[in-house]
């Protein structure tokens, strides 16, 4: 390893690829070798050392490297006791804790980040708080040390998850890590070792909700590998009486590679035995798609890094794409190609099964399964016999582990929507779930008892949450007062459901003023900022609302709605420009909204981008039927021909006309009963006889659609205009005509310019109107002398001799 002190083997990536005597030293084939990662003596022998400890004996290698041991051992503990299990463990590490009566190690102070406090359910927490004065320790000696930066990047993604809610001040962390270890890929022997770093780099945008960000180094992951995830189209049958196969979606796994880079999951995961998917037991569908080729129904193997990475990609897919039922199908072949790999890491099988239910809870003839498969994932956590301890933690931190409560809060969740109202309420009242608490007792119809739960609870042990939650149960404002001076006045949260209190009131200054409050306090509040921005529009505070929904989108870029009150907050403030492409935006994110595409048409004239606004419109023409803006047609084409014809010389080949042109023939197709359309489509020709044919069906469509124009004045002079036009285009096309105009469609169109003035004149003389303007007069004289001279042309054109 180039310029490192500490031993890659540190890091903890176990798998049974490793040999013991590929282990550098005695510690760590203990490490790696034992049926136990740690035992409550040596944690407690660690605590005591660590508090006895002069940290300036660290300068030498030797204690220092024994200090990470003991620093690795403590953080595998918390691990276990939280996130992996099994927790058999656990009652005696937490009563060895509390016999140490550890001073000034008090976590659920130390562990706050921005105002966000730890879960109620995190256990051993004073073993995180020990490892993390340790590392810093370690760091401050080896500041150039890349396996300390990646232990301290875990360390910040750990602290997240114990976290309810995302905290701005780990993020601030996480990205002044990231630099430490994101140019040195160099520094670690293997490819296995890169591509796990940027992996875990990955999973950490991720956890922060920055999904452009974790793609781009997916992208990199796999350009490293050299190899491309690709989604085809496949014929086959979803259920067991479909007759016919239609394309379904498979994932194919291409390596530009002659030789694997990789050991294969059999070498790295031999022993693990993985949970399995259980059967749909469905009388129609089939367990899993059956493709018609034989070859394709063959789950390709994959190694364990490339298992962890394909779990990443469908994490990050889902985050970044709508959520809806179509963009699920579109992450299946994702999450069945893990769940039927036959060997790989324990932690990628737990969380693609609970992805699994995630996206099947929402079928009804997957429901049940995934109710009943989420209850085996919880069931895992406890059990002893099945995998162990370093079959727990291989690969963990690659897979982004959840802590167990959120398993069971995702249990929760699918009990709820089957109804199960009353064992939710059981689990709930178990992790301490409050929220979910008063969510449950309100669809039970007993609101009263989550109050006494809650006043229970904060006899106990008062929190911040505890007073908003109370405060949410009673509507009490003055709950919220007390939870924010609890807090010291340091709780974003208790900020927020104060400002929730008076925005479900209707009282948007106010709710505003505890918002901005609380994003002070932490900005990373999805639901906040989308609720300030909301205020902030009622308000007509315009900058500021586009402070909260710009911020908004850097965390959760797929939502609409967001990008469209941004444009609506930009516009306001005429930037107009911004609002084009922000709306542009807004559109990746919901394609068929026709509100969206409507306003991303209009900013896009007001803008002159012509392309778009062509694009928007032809797309609200599929969206809505017999779809027409006359107006918007209007500025299009008109903006487009200044932009076309007054150029010098006319830039008659661009794509802008062809375009448009396009453009008007579908309108005159669609709506050819609408003169402006044909007058349009006139304006856009290039040569004087297709403005003639246009002009000529533009006054048909006239005066067809104004019943006894011949008596009104102003649509009388429209007429004659129309007429004058004509004429004089289709005697210019004699001489001003296009090569593939031939002379019969010239004599053709002269013709019927003739007929249109002679019915215009003739209507006109039938009409009895008293007061004739001098404009009428002067256009039916000019219009007659028109006539003679297209009555003399088409004799001529017609008798040559």
């Amino acid at each position: 390893m180039l310029e490192e002190p500490f031993s890659e083997y540190f890091l903890c990536n176990f798998n049974d690829a490793v040999q013991p005597e590929d282990l550098p030293d005695e510690r760590l084939r203990k490490l790696w070798t034992n049926s136990e990662l740690w035992t409550v003596e040596e944690l407690e022998a660690i605590v005591k050392c660590w508090q006895l400890c002069e940290k300036t004996q660290l300068k030498n290698l030797e204690t220092a490297t024994e200090l990470l041991g003991n620093f690795v051992q403590l953080i595998l503990a918390f691990v276990q006791n939280n996130f992996t299990g099994p927790f058999q463990k656990l009652a005696k590490c937490t009563e060895m804790l509390a016999n140490l009566k550890l001073e000034g190690h008090e976590p659920f102070e130390l562990l706050k980040a921005s105002g966000e406090e730890p879960n109620p359910n995190v256990k051993a927490a004073e073993l995180l708080v020990i490892a993390k004065e340790m590392l810093a320790t370690l760091i401050a000696i080896y500041p150039t040390s890349k396996i300390l930066a990646w232990w301290q990047l875990r360390l910040i993604c750990l602290q997240q998850h114990i976290l309810d809610d995302l905290a701005s001040e780990l993020y601030e962390q996480f990205k002044l890590t990231v630099p430490l270890l994101r140019p040195h890929l160099a520094a670690f022997p293997n490819v296995e070792q890169q591509g796990l770093l940027l992996l875990e780099l990955a999973n950490g945008y991720l956890q922060f909700h920055r999904s452009d960000m974790a793609a781009k180094t997916l992208d990199e992951l796999c350009a490293h590998l050299q190899i491309e995830l690709k989604v085809e189209g496949l014929l086959g049958v979803r259920t067991k009486f479909q007759q016919k196969p239609l394309p379904q979606l498979c994932l194919k796994v291409d390596q530009e590679a002659a030789e694997p880079k990789l050991p294969a999951a059999l070498i790295t995961n031999a022993h693990t035995e993985l949970p399995k998917l259980l059967l749909l037991d469905d009388d129609t569908r089939l367990e899993r798609i059956r493709f018609i080729e034989p070859k394709d129904n063959e789950v390709m193997t994959l190694p364990s890094l490339l298992q962890a990475l394909v779990l990443a990609k469908v994490k990050q897919l889902k985050r970044s794409q709508p959520k809806d039922r179509l963009a699920d199908e579109e992450l299946e072949p994702y999450t069945h190609t893990l769940l039927y790999q036959t060997h790989g890491p324990l932690q990628v099988r737990q969380a693609a099964l609970l992805l699994n239910c995630l996206q099947e809870s929402n079928q009804r003839r997957t429901v049940e399964r995934s109710w009943k498969q989420c209850e085996e994932c919880v069931k895992l956590l406890d059990s002893e016999e099945l995998h162990t301890e370093r079959e727990r933690i291989g690969y963990a931190f690659a897979a982004q582990i959840l802590p167990k409560w959120q398993v069971q809060l995702q249990l929760v969740d699918l009990l709820r929507s089957l109804g199960m109202t009353k064992t939710a309420l059981d689990i709930c009242l178990k992790i301490q779930a409050w929220q979910q608490v008063i969510e449950c007792y309100t669809s039970l119809e007993l609101r009263h008892k989550a109050a006494e739960i809650i006043r229970q609870e904060l006899d106990k042990k008062p929190t911040s949450l505890l007073y908003c939650l109370l405060g949410d149960a009673i509507d009490d404002p003055t709950c919220y007062e007390q939870a924010w001076e609890h807090s010291r006045r340091t709780s974003g949260k208790a900020q927020a459901y104060w400002g929730n209190y008076y925005y479900r009131r209707a009282e948007y200054a106010t709710a505003m003023e505890h918002y901005e409050q609380s994003l002070e306090i932490n900005l990373l509040q999805e639901s906040i900022l989308l609720r300030c921005g909301y205020c902030a529009i009622q308000l007509e505070r315009w900058e500021a609302a586009v402070r909260s929904y710009l911020a908004y989108t850097h965390l959760e870029a797929n939502g609409f709605e967001s990008w469209n009150n941004l444009a609506k907050a930009l516009i306001k403030l005429g930037d107009k420009q911004r609002a084009h492409r922000v709306l542009g935006e807004s559109l990746k994110c919901n394609y068929s909204n026709w509100k969206v595409w409507e306003n991303f048409m209009l900013v896009s004239v007001d803008t002159a981008h012509w392309e778009d606004a062509m694009r928007a419109y032809q797309r609200l023409g599929e969206l809505k039927q017999h779809y027409l803006d006359q107006e918007v047609l209007a500025r299009i084409v008109y903006g487009i021909a200044k932009q076309v014809f007054e150029m010098t010389p006319p830039q008659t080949s661009s794509p802008l006309l062809k375009h448009v042109t396009k453009l008007l023939g579908q309108q005159c197709i669609q709506h050819g009963n609408e003169p402006l359309v044909w007058e349009l489509a006139a304006l856009m020709a290039l040569t004087p006889l297709k403005k003639g044919e246009r002009l000529v069906k533009a006054y048909r469509a006239y005066t067809a659609k104004h019943l006894n124009w011949e008596t009104k004045t102003e649509h009388a002079i429209k007429a004659l205009k129309f007429c004058v036009e004509v004429a004089e285009l289709s005697l210019a096309a004699v001489s001003e005509h296009a090569e593939d105009e031939s002379a019969l469609t010239i004599t053709s169109q002269i013709s019927s310019a003739r007929l249109a003035a002679t019915s215009c004149l003739n209507a006109l003389k039938r009409a009895i109107n008293v007061d004739v303007p001098e404009e009428q007069t002067e256009l039916v004289r000019q219009l007659g002398e028109l006539l003679n001279q297209l009555t003399t042309t088409v004799q001529k054109r017609m008798n040559p001799t």
